[in-house]
């Protein structure tokens, strides 16, 4: 009987390292993929049009909001902060 028990016992334990292998092997699969995914958004983000066309966007919404009657201060702020919210 103990060496039934023995023996299920030990199964068991090869059973439940192999599982914990296999999750971090795809774990690792994730990180990599995740990885190369920030990299190439961060490429395809630098491109010099892009980046050009990011700034006039940013110049188009201060002039809308100083000509809705915000001041040049409160227009900066509000730009900083939509400038701030899409980095993420």
């Amino acid at each position: 009987m103990k060496n039934i028990c023995i023996v299920i016992i030990t199964m068991l334990v090869f059973f439940a390292g192999s599982i914990q292998a296999q999750e971090r092997k795809q774990l690792n699969f994730m990180n990599d993929q995740l990885s190369e995914q920030l990299f190439n958004q961060t490429v395809a983000q630098s491109e010099p049009k892009l980046v050009k066309a990011k700034a006039e966007l940013l110049r188009k919404h201060y002039e809308a909001l100083i000509q809705s009657g915000f001041n040049k201060e409160e227009a900066l702020q509000l730009v900083i902060a939509l400038a701030s919210s899409h980095k993420s």
